[in-house]
């Protein structure tokens, strides 16, 4: 079984950006650690928020079996009901075709490209819209 956790902010935003690749998120970051057995295998950071938005990074361990439905649930409830943003935007470096591949199953849109935004790759923007996430309840979508 799953379990979410969000103590040691610290030191999940210091895993999952080792795994990202990125020195450190931004100064507002928040982090939902999930553990699998007792052990980290994900961590989501939310950041870069904004009165309807936020940046959303998936790291994990590689393995697969934390994406449950419940934790797909808990993620998303964050951003879209507990704090009532309208869209959650992912910036995916082009040549991570896993990351896109996965973003896109999860539903989020294709909205833009950026042109050499990073030191050797583009980025893709892809978006989540609050009225299109399938893992929140139907009240919450609108």
């Amino acid at each position: 079984m799953n379990e979410c956790v969000i103590e040691d902010q610290p030191g999940l935003l210091a895993w999952a950006a080792e795994r990202i690749g990125l020195l450190r998120f931004k100064d507002d970051a928040k982090a939902i650690g999930i553990k699998r057995r007792g052990e980290l295998v994900a961590v989501v950071v939310y950041d870069a928020f904004s009165e309807c938005d936020c940046n959303m990074h998936v790291a994990s361990t590689g393995s697969r079996y934390w994406l449950t439905r419940g934790v797909l649930k808990t993620v998303f409830h964050y951003p879209f009901v507990q704090l009532g943003l309208r869209r959650v935007t992912g910036l995916i470096p082009t040549k991570k075709t896993d990351a896109i591949r996965f973003n896109a199953h999860l539903g989020f849109k294709l909205e833009g490209l950026c042109p050499e935004a990073m030191p050797d790759d583009d980025l893709q923007i892809r978006g989540m819209l609050r009225r299109e996430c399938r893992f929140i309840p139907q009240e919450y979508r609108q």
